[in-house]
Protein backbone atom coordinates (compact mmCIF):
# COMPACT_ATOMS: atom_id res chain seq x y z
CA UNK A 1 0.00 0.00 0.00
CA UNK A 2 1.42 3.63 -0.89
CA UNK A 3 1.57 6.75 1.29
CA UNK A 4 -1.29 8.16 -0.68
CA UNK A 5 -3.38 5.43 -0.29
CA UNK A 6 -2.60 5.26 3.47
CA UNK A 7 -3.26 9.23 4.07
CA UNK A 8 -5.88 9.76 1.90
CA UNK A 9 -8.05 6.56 3.27
CA UNK A 10 -11.58 7.37 3.08
CA UNK A 11 -11.77 7.09 6.99
CA UNK A 12 -8.98 9.50 7.54
CA UNK A 13 -10.37 12.98 7.08
CA UNK A 14 -13.69 14.08 8.95
CA UNK A 15 -15.70 16.18 7.08
CA UNK A 16 -17.63 18.69 9.37
CA UNK A 17 -18.97 22.22 9.66
CA UNK A 18 -17.08 24.58 11.22
CA UNK A 19 -13.44 22.81 10.91
CA UNK A 20 -11.39 21.85 8.16
CA UNK A 21 -8.76 19.23 9.61
CA UNK A 22 -10.34 16.61 11.99
CA UNK A 23 -8.01 13.45 10.93
CA UNK A 24 -8.43 10.13 12.36
CA UNK A 25 -4.90 8.83 13.22
CA UNK A 26 -5.20 4.99 12.57
CA UNK A 27 -4.58 2.64 9.92
CA UNK A 28 -0.70 3.49 9.50
CA UNK A 29 1.86 0.66 9.57
CA UNK A 30 3.71 -0.20 11.89
CA UNK A 31 7.61 -1.66 11.98
CA UNK A 32 6.54 -4.61 13.87
CA UNK A 33 3.81 -5.42 11.26
CA UNK A 34 0.37 -3.75 13.15
CA UNK A 35 -1.33 -0.85 12.41
CA UNK A 36 -2.36 2.21 14.49
CA UNK A 37 -6.40 1.73 15.35
CA UNK A 38 -8.78 3.44 13.90
CA UNK A 39 -11.33 5.80 16.02
CA UNK A 40 -8.88 5.87 18.97
CA UNK A 41 -7.07 9.09 18.63
CA UNK A 42 -8.51 12.28 16.42
CA UNK A 43 -5.94 15.06 15.58
CA UNK A 44 -7.83 18.38 14.30
CA UNK A 45 -7.96 22.21 14.54
CA UNK A 46 -10.32 23.91 16.80
CA UNK A 47 -13.98 22.98 17.60
CA UNK A 48 -15.35 25.96 18.98
CA UNK A 49 -16.96 27.25 16.02
CA UNK A 50 -18.82 23.72 15.37
CA UNK A 51 -22.40 23.43 15.68
CA UNK A 52 -24.39 21.20 18.07
CA UNK A 53 -25.52 18.87 15.53
CA UNK A 54 -21.49 18.56 14.86
CA UNK A 55 -20.50 18.36 17.99
CA UNK A 56 -23.50 15.32 17.91
CA UNK A 57 -22.22 13.89 15.24
CA UNK A 58 -18.72 13.50 16.80
CA UNK A 59 -19.89 12.18 19.87
CA UNK A 60 -23.07 9.68 18.17
CA UNK A 61 -20.94 8.58 15.06
CA UNK A 62 -17.40 8.86 16.29
CA UNK A 63 -17.67 8.20 19.66
CA UNK A 64 -15.47 11.05 21.27
CA UNK A 65 -16.61 12.19 24.73
CA UNK A 66 -13.01 13.55 25.47
CA UNK A 67 -11.47 16.39 23.96
CA UNK A 68 -8.03 18.06 24.66
CA UNK A 69 -7.69 21.50 23.76
CA UNK A 70 -4.24 22.54 23.02
CA UNK A 71 -4.85 26.70 22.61
CA UNK A 72 -5.08 29.13 25.03
CA UNK A 73 -8.24 30.86 25.62
CA UNK A 74 -7.82 33.81 24.10
CA UNK A 75 -7.86 31.56 20.46
CA UNK A 76 -11.30 30.90 21.00
CA UNK A 77 -13.59 29.88 23.60
CA UNK A 78 -16.40 26.65 23.26
CA UNK A 79 -19.81 27.54 24.35
CA UNK A 80 -20.92 27.01 27.38
CA UNK A 81 -23.12 23.77 26.51
CA UNK A 82 -20.61 22.71 23.49
CA UNK A 83 -17.89 22.19 26.00
CA UNK A 84 -20.24 20.38 28.66
CA UNK A 85 -21.06 17.70 26.21
CA UNK A 86 -17.40 16.53 26.74
CA UNK A 87 -14.98 15.38 29.28
CA UNK A 88 -13.05 18.71 27.99
CA UNK A 89 -9.20 19.29 29.34
CA UNK A 90 -7.65 22.75 28.50
CA UNK A 91 -4.15 21.74 28.17
CA UNK A 92 -2.07 24.42 26.05
CA UNK A 93 0.62 23.01 24.97
CA UNK A 94 2.53 26.80 24.51
CA UNK A 95 2.26 30.03 25.78
CA UNK A 96 4.53 32.55 25.26
CA UNK A 97 3.98 34.67 28.26
CA UNK A 98 5.84 31.20 30.19
CA UNK A 99 9.28 31.49 27.51
CA UNK A 100 12.38 31.23 29.81
CA UNK A 101 14.16 31.62 26.16
CA UNK A 102 13.95 33.98 23.71
CA UNK A 103 11.18 33.50 21.55
CA UNK A 104 11.21 31.27 18.88
CA UNK A 105 12.17 32.43 15.03
CA UNK A 106 10.85 29.38 13.32
CA UNK A 107 8.16 26.61 13.38
CA UNK A 108 11.24 23.78 14.38
CA UNK A 109 12.48 26.42 16.95
CA UNK A 110 9.47 26.33 18.11
CA UNK A 111 8.29 22.28 18.02
CA UNK A 112 11.85 22.10 20.25
CA UNK A 113 10.65 25.05 22.81
CA UNK A 114 7.34 22.87 23.52
CA UNK A 115 9.36 19.46 24.04
CA UNK A 116 11.45 21.55 26.10
CA UNK A 117 9.04 24.07 28.21
CA UNK A 118 5.75 22.08 28.49
CA UNK A 119 6.84 18.26 29.92
CA UNK A 120 4.59 18.95 32.86
CA UNK A 121 1.86 19.79 30.22
CA UNK A 122 2.80 16.59 28.22
CA UNK A 123 2.86 14.37 31.38
CA UNK A 124 -0.87 16.32 31.91
CA UNK A 125 -2.23 15.03 28.70
CA UNK A 126 -0.45 11.53 28.82
CA UNK A 127 -2.55 11.67 31.73
CA UNK A 128 -5.91 12.11 30.18
CA UNK A 129 -5.03 8.95 27.21
CA UNK A 130 -3.82 6.95 29.92
CA UNK A 131 -7.45 7.19 31.86
CA UNK A 132 -9.05 7.21 29.02
CA UNK A 133 -7.48 3.70 27.35
CA UNK A 134 -9.93 2.12 25.01
CA UNK A 135 -11.84 5.38 24.26
CA UNK A 136 -11.84 8.05 21.32
CA UNK A 137 -9.58 11.34 22.13
CA UNK A 138 -10.03 14.05 20.28
CA UNK A 139 -6.78 16.72 20.39
CA UNK A 140 -6.84 20.04 18.54
CA UNK A 141 -5.28 23.79 18.46
CA UNK A 142 -6.05 26.49 16.62
CA UNK A 143 -5.29 24.92 12.81
CA UNK A 144 -4.23 21.65 13.84
CA UNK A 145 -0.74 21.93 12.37
CA UNK A 146 1.53 22.80 15.15
CA UNK A 147 1.06 21.83 18.52
CA UNK A 148 -1.04 19.11 17.27
CA UNK A 149 1.26 18.32 15.16
CA UNK A 150 3.93 17.66 17.49
CA UNK A 151 1.48 15.47 19.98
CA UNK A 152 0.34 13.15 16.89
CA UNK A 153 4.61 12.44 15.99
CA UNK A 154 4.93 11.62 19.53
CA UNK A 155 1.95 9.61 19.32
CA UNK A 156 2.64 7.98 16.47
CA UNK A 157 6.60 7.67 16.97
CA UNK A 158 5.38 5.66 20.25
CA UNK A 159 3.14 3.38 18.20
CA UNK A 160 6.63 2.53 15.54
CA UNK A 161 4.79 4.17 12.48
CA UNK A 162 7.90 4.78 10.26
CA UNK A 163 9.67 8.50 10.21
CA UNK A 164 8.21 9.22 6.01
CA UNK A 165 4.66 8.35 7.21
CA UNK A 166 4.98 10.55 10.45
CA UNK A 167 6.22 13.47 8.26
CA UNK A 168 3.73 13.08 5.62
CA UNK A 169 0.35 12.90 8.11
CA UNK A 170 1.99 16.06 9.17
CA UNK A 171 2.06 17.86 5.51
CA UNK A 172 -1.38 16.46 5.10
CA UNK A 173 -2.59 19.40 7.17
CA UNK A 174 -1.73 21.52 3.94
CA UNK A 175 -4.31 19.31 1.93
CA UNK A 176 -7.32 20.12 4.22
CA UNK A 177 -6.89 23.54 5.81
CA UNK A 178 -6.98 26.46 3.56
CA UNK A 179 -4.04 29.34 4.05
CA UNK A 180 -7.27 32.11 3.67
CA UNK A 181 -6.83 36.06 3.68
CA UNK A 182 -8.60 36.38 7.20
CA UNK A 183 -6.21 34.13 8.52
CA UNK A 184 -3.54 36.20 6.94
CA UNK A 185 -5.05 38.89 8.82
CA UNK A 186 -3.94 37.57 11.75
CA UNK A 187 -0.15 38.25 11.47
CA UNK A 188 1.48 39.71 14.58
CA UNK A 189 3.04 42.69 14.77
CA UNK A 190 6.64 43.10 13.18
CA UNK A 191 6.63 39.94 11.25
CA UNK A 192 6.03 40.22 7.44
CA UNK A 193 3.62 39.06 5.62
CA UNK A 194 6.01 36.66 3.89
CA UNK A 195 7.27 35.15 7.23
CA UNK A 196 3.82 34.80 8.39
CA UNK A 197 2.59 32.52 5.71
CA UNK A 198 5.97 30.76 6.05
CA UNK A 199 5.10 30.16 9.70
CA UNK A 200 1.57 28.91 8.72
CA UNK A 201 3.13 26.25 6.19
CA UNK A 202 3.53 23.02 6.99
CA UNK A 203 6.75 22.09 5.09
CA UNK A 204 7.84 18.07 5.39
CA UNK A 205 11.04 19.80 6.60
CA UNK A 206 9.97 21.10 9.32
CA UNK A 207 8.73 17.98 11.10
CA UNK A 208 12.11 16.33 9.68
CA UNK A 209 13.93 18.48 11.71
CA UNK A 210 11.51 18.49 14.75
CA UNK A 211 12.36 14.80 14.31
CA UNK A 212 15.93 14.77 13.95
CA UNK A 213 15.75 16.87 17.39
CA UNK A 214 13.66 14.46 19.13
CA UNK A 215 15.82 11.61 18.10
CA UNK A 216 18.92 12.81 19.11
CA UNK A 217 18.03 13.93 22.33
CA UNK A 218 15.93 11.62 23.36
CA UNK A 219 15.78 8.34 21.37
CA UNK A 220 12.33 7.91 20.47
CA UNK A 221 9.09 9.56 21.85
CA UNK A 222 9.45 6.72 24.14
CA UNK A 223 12.48 8.26 25.62
CA UNK A 224 10.51 11.35 25.93
CA UNK A 225 8.41 10.30 27.53
CA UNK A 226 9.92 9.25 29.94
CA UNK A 227 11.77 12.57 30.56
CA UNK A 228 8.50 13.63 31.07
CA UNK A 229 7.87 11.43 33.76
CA UNK A 230 6.15 8.42 32.68
CA UNK A 231 7.06 5.12 33.92
CA UNK A 232 7.98 2.19 31.60
CA UNK A 233 4.56 0.69 32.51
CA UNK A 234 2.59 3.65 31.47
CA UNK A 235 4.68 3.82 27.92
CA UNK A 236 3.98 0.42 27.24
CA UNK A 237 -0.01 1.15 27.89
CA UNK A 238 -0.49 3.58 25.54
CA UNK A 239 1.50 1.95 22.67
CA UNK A 240 -0.66 -0.96 23.34
CA UNK A 241 -3.60 1.36 23.53
CA UNK A 242 -2.92 2.48 19.79
CA UNK A 243 -2.02 -0.56 18.36
CA UNK A 244 -4.09 -3.45 16.88
CA UNK A 245 -3.47 -6.29 14.06
CA UNK A 246 -3.74 -6.22 10.74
Amino acid sequence: MTIETLLYHPHRHVALEGTQNIRDLGGYPTKDGKQTKWGKYYRADSLHLVAPEGHAFLQEEKGIHTIIDLRLSVEGKYKKKDKARYDFHNIPLIDPATFTTKKPATLVEMYILMLESSKVKFQEIMDVFLEKRGEPVLFHCRVGKDRTGVLAAILLDLAGVPRDIIVEDYALTGVYKELTEEELHKRPPMMSRKQFKTMLGCDPSYMEEFLDYLYKEYGNAAGFLKAVGLTDEEITLLHADFIEEV
